[in-house]
């Protein structure tokens, strides 16, 4: 029985229309988001970073005294170059003593703008401000606080008004907090001259191949040069315990596993590679908080393995969401995955953070770029450094201090200004040569005291020369040798100018008035004999360094990394300049061929002065004498130097079976041997020369200026009369033969 469909003519029109709906319903169906590809939808748009850097983050680990009549500190806050901040907020903190009765004022400002005055005259409280800051892009790559103080003392008659009891104390904590738009970050320059202070060198999981553990270890030391703290981020893998902190998690992801597992609080253990990438896409732990990654493909496969099983659960749980999820991954994955082709430095979305990713094999040629002499040229996202870009060296041996990180310019004194440059001794000695000179050239503006200005010049604190100046605006030079003791690995040339402030009976308000360093302030390097000391091995390092440490650092890079960064950054080892090599046998001892540094490693034919073995047990010698016997020991390491033939070195070695957290940035003093513990050098000593009786025989005058000491001034009276009597002598002897 066939059955038949009539179609009224009229309603054809309407068919077709109904036709063509339902032939593309299927393909809206598809299109169509569920809640959970919505979810991810949001977190692909989602590029918003939030940052809190702290002063303590800036090396401010103390609070700022301000405590003049009249003083003022500037800092710079560092934040993405060039790219609007958004919910920018300086949260000042603050206290102020008022012991003398008078006016106190505290005024902020933000980049020269004037925000924020208090008048602080009780008899102490707190001077904390919290000020809004704006979304205006800054193209120099910072917020500038401005911090002024004054504290006047009322008097009937005009007398000394120094309180000593009036002070503003800025605490460390002192922060400013914002957030801003990754997508907007655009060059590797302003990427790296915004990561925080502690930034994050993501590395790969379990043990690292000799090139990614190389690679890292110079970026820390690059990281170390530049005033920040690297952290070491292994990448996580199963097995490891993370902890979730106030990690949030959206309710419309959890139903994939892999979320669903990570909703808790505290410890978790990782029990399957799709949590890793489920933490990677969430970007909330500090598990994953890095800023910079070692691309080698022990890395590159834990990623894209932990993505790929994450996707195959979205894949299973929602078919339209897993369109999302590439997408996703396409955003904040793959450019930091894919190898472009010859480019060595680039900068990419991880996740939730932009990242500088900087591949294995250049990561000696690539940290040469972001000195300060070149990070300014890195205007692009993907950078190829063909040769290594390192600082120019003079032949003349003479090093501009603008060079070295001190700007020129104009600053007004009234009563007490600092400037100084700071230096790794590795980044200008060379060919055995070191700084030996100072010359200062500064320019002062005649002040209304008739006291002349004072400049005085301190290397590493060390007072090395000093000079009253003619304040008449023309360019004056300060010159100062630099004594051998006053060197350090990590150096800081301070120029300190002082003048005379002046109050006609309080009829005037003292002025400041400016003084200028001029750009032609420089050091000079000469060739010299090197000591056998920590400066005269950071002068070696300088030419070449082998840095020798056993597999087994290598086998834990989360707490060896850290320790050997702290020590060859405080040696003055250069990572542009030095040589990684791995002892596979620890108990096989080394002869090294060039200047070394090595970590828990036997050296040939070293005598060394302290002595440590793994119980923790310490013995130091002097000639044929111990000087120390201790036991038991631990959260303390020897770094020492030694000779190994012809070749120089020093020994770094852990005392017991726990070595040192260095909370801070290591610092080498005067001496060759030093004990280090959680808070930096204990103790430092020369174990040649303990009671400095050599020290003090160097640096006695030597050549002329032997005879400028008051004890031979009498020796030059004497030469011209002897001089005169044999003068007379040989003028009579031939009067008398004619």
């Amino acid at each position: 029985m066939k059955s038949s469909v009539s179609v009224h003519p009229g309603a054809l029109p309407a068919l077709v229309c109904g036709m063509s709906l339902l032939a593309v319903m299927p393909a809206f169906a598809l299109a169509a988001e569920t809640p959970l590809s919505q979810a991810i939808s949001r977190l692909n748009a989602d590029t918003r970073q939030q940052r809190s850097i702290e002063l303590q983050d800036l090396g401010i680990d103390r609070p700022i005294i301000l405590n003049a009549s009249d003083a003022r500190r500037e800092l710079y806050l560092p934040v993405p170059a060039d790219v609007p901040l958004t919910d920018a907020t300086l949260h000042f903190d603050a206290s102020y003593l008022n012991g003398e009765a008078g006016r106190n004022t505290l005024l902020l400002s933000l980049d020269g703008y004037p925000v924020r005055a208090l008048g602080l005259n009780e008899g102490e409280g707190d001077a904390s401000a919290t000020l809004g800051v704006d979304k205006a892009p800054r193209d120099s790559g910072s917020v500038r606080l401005g911090i002024a103080w004054s504290s006047i003392i009322s008097r009937v008659q005009c007398e000394d008004d120094r309180a000593i009891g009036n002070v503003l104390r800025i605490d460390p904590h002192t922060r400013l907090s914002y957030s801003y738009d990754a997508s907007q970050l655009q060059d590797v320059g302003a990427a790296w001259n915004a990561l925080p202070g502690k930034p994050g060198i993501l590395v790969a999981p379990g043990a690292l191949s000799s090139a990614s553990y190389d690679a890292a270890w110079r970026l820390g030391v690059a990281l170390e040069r530049i005033g920040k703290q690297a952290r070491i981020v292994p990448f996580p893998s199963v097995k490891d315990s993370i902890d979730l902190g106030s990690l949030n998690v959206p309710a419309e992801l959890k139903q994939i596993p892999a979320f669903a597992s990570l909703d808790g609080k505290g410890m978790h253990t990782l029990d399957d590679p799709a949590q890793i990438g489920a933490l990677l896409m969430l970007g909330q732990t500090d598990a994953l908080s890095a800023d910079l990654a070692v691309g080698d493909p022990q890395l590159l496969k834990a990623i894209n393995d932990s993505l790929d099983a994450l996707q195959r659960q979205v894949q299973s749980a929602d078919a339209s969401a897993a369109s999302a999820f590439t997408q996703w991954r396409e955003r904040h994955a793959n450019g930091a995955l894919n190898n472009p082709g010859t480019d060595n430095v680039r900068l990419a979305l991880l996740g939730a953070r932009p990242v500088l990713m900087i591949n294995q094999d250049a990561a000696g040629k690539a940290i040469g770029l972001f000195s300060a002499a070149w990070n300014k040229l890195a205007k692009t996202r993907q950078l190829t450094v063909g040769e290594e870009a390192n600082l120019p060296l003079s032949e003349d041996g003479r090093v501009a201090l603008s060079r070295l990180g001190g700007q020129p310019g104009s600053i007004d004194v009234l009563a007490k200004s600092d400037w100084s440059a700071s230096f790794p001794l590795g980044s200008v000695a060379y060919d055995g040569r070191i700084p030996t000179r100072a010359a200062v050239d500064v320019a002062a503006a005649p002040g209304a005291s008739g006291t002349s200005p004072v400049v005085s010049l301190f290397l590493n604190d060390y007072l090395i020369g000093a000079k009253q100046l003619d304040a008449d605006g023309q360019k004056e030079r300060i010159e100062a040798r630099i004594p051998r003791y006053a060197l350090a690995a990590q150096n800081t040339l301070r120029v300190s100018f002082q003048r005379q402030p002046v109050s006609d009976l309080c009829r005037e308000t003292p002025q400041a008035f400016p003084v200028s360093v001029l750009p032609s302030s420089h050091i000079t390097l000469e060739k010299t004999a090197l000591d056998n000391d920590f400066s005269g091995m950071a002068a070696r390092f300088a030419s070449g360094t082998e840095v020798v440490v056993p597999q087994s650092y290598l086998d834990r890079p989360a707490s060896s990394l850290p320790q050997l960064i702290r020590i060859a950054s405080a040696s003055g080892v250069s990572p542009l300049r030095a040589e990684l090599k791995v002892n596979a046998d620890a108990k096989s001892a080394i002869a090294p061929d060039k200047a070394f540094l090595t970590f828990e490693v036997p050296v040939k034919d070293s005598d060394e002065t302290v002595q440590v073995d793994y119980e923790g047990r310490l013995l130091i010698h002097h000639k044929e004498q111990t000087l120390l016997d201790l036991k038991s020991l631990n959260h303390l390491a020897a770094l020492q130097v030694v000779e190994s033939g012809s070749q120089h070195g020093m020994v770094y070695r852990t005392l017991g079976g726990q070595a040192p957290d260095f909370a801070r940035p290591v610092l080498l003093e005067r001496g060759n041997v030093t004990i280090l513990g959680d808070s930096g050098a204990l103790t430092t000593f020369d174990a040649k020369d303990p009671t400095g009786s050599q020290m003090i025989d160097d640096q006695e005058p030597k050549g002329l200026d032997a005879w400028r000491k008051p004890s031979l001034l009498w020796l030059i009276p004497a030469g011209v009369i002897a001089f005169l009597v044999l003068l007379l002598t040989g003028r009579r002897a031939r009067r008398n033969r004619q």
